[in-house]
């Protein structure tokens, strides 16, 4: 495992527990240099979004379990993605949906990809 952040408020105010950064996590998976876009998508298969992989390399960590503890469903777990900065809903660079709740998969690819039950009111 990448090297963890060991108190994420440090990095996000109000959020507990650990987390890695994910540019180090996709670095150690191996990206592929054409890829420009990243699906975040949760365990369920009930929401996914794709968005420009650089902003997501810059701010993107995800919260991990704490100790022998999963992270429960109500902290977004087993995985939560989390963002560092001002973080608005329908942002030109990265949507405030990316901080996906229950993440199961994430995919690089050179294209966009289409989102599911991504949807602004």
């Amino acid at each position: 495992m990448p090297a963890q952040i060991e108190d994420v408020s440090t990095v996000v105010p109000g959020r507990d527990g650990s987390a890695v950064w994910l540019r180090d996590l996709l670095a150690q998976a191996g990206v592929n240099p054409s890829a420009r876009f990243v699906t975040l998508a949760s365990g369920d298969g009930k929401f996914a979004i794709s968005l420009p992989l650089q902003p997501l390399l810059e701010r993107g960590g995800a919260r991990l379990p704490q100790g022998e503890a999963p992270l429960p469903p109500s902290s977004g777990g087993p995985v939560r993605v989390l963002l560092t900065g001002k973080v608005e809903c329908q942002a030109p660079d990265i949507d405030a949906c990316a901080m996906v709740k229950g993440l199961g998969r994430i995919r690089v690819t050179s294209e966009r990809e289409p989102d599911v039950g991504h949807l602004h009111h």
